[in-house]
């Protein structure tokens, strides 16, 4: 009996993990992604490095909660360059030059960048410090570049420096408002569709 006791009791706390872990993915999240609410950072990084983005080895960083601000959808316009994939829509309106999410990821040094990620930025150009959110992201990883979409993008990629120090890469609204159901779209750069176009075979 007591075994069977301790059995349905594991059985219970594995179920409300479960359950946990489910509540705090947002709606329309991906199955093979990992959900994060904090960076994860390589153990490749230096001292300095992490100095840099202001953090310590082993910190317990500020968790982020799902954004409530956001939406992800299927894309179902057959004219848009990502049909049949997602897209991140605003899920109120958000006023100019406001925080929307944090781009969070694996945090690595440039000899651990993966060249076949779409997720992939830099999070700082000196040092040459990525944040990959192929694997492991946030809803900001659902952002789609503006190019065959929009006429510019309507949010950008700023760094933004956390209440315990840490720097993060974050998406902030632009200079005009977004209303509520539009796409959130941004400028991945040149240097992002350069580098797919190589990795595409593509000339």
């Amino acid at each position: 009996m007591l075994a069977h006791s301790i059995y349905h009791r594991q059985v219970s706390r594995r179920r409300l993990f479960r359950d946990l872990l489910i509540s705090m993915t947002p709606h329309g999240w991906p199955d093979n992604v990992n959900y994060i609410t904090r960076n994860i950072y390589s153990k490749g990084l230096s001292a300095d490095d992490l100095a840099t983005l202001g953090v310590k080895k082993g910190q317990q960083t500020i968790a982020q909660k799902p954004c409530p601000l956001v939406k992800i959808k299927k894309v179902v316009d057959p004219n848009h360059p990502a049909y049949g994939q997602n897209g991140l829509f605003a899920a109120a309106k958000l006023k100019p030059n406001s925080h929307i999410v944090d781009y969070l990821g694996y945090v690595h040094t440039q000899q651990e960048s993966d060249e076949s990620s779409d997720y992939d930025i830099l999070l700082d150009r000196f040092r040459g410090i990525g944040i990959d959110a192929q694997k492991f992201g946030t809803e900001a990883r659902m952002v789609n570049d503006y190019r065959g979409i929009g006429d510019k993008p309507n949010v950008m990629f700023e760094n933004r420096t956390m209440p315990d120090g840490e720097v993060r890469m974050a998406i902030f609204v632009g200079n005009k408002p977004i209303s509520k159901g539009q796409e959130l779209l941004i400028n991945y750069g040149k240097g992002f569709w350069n580098a797919r176009t190589q990795a595409d075979g593509h000339t």
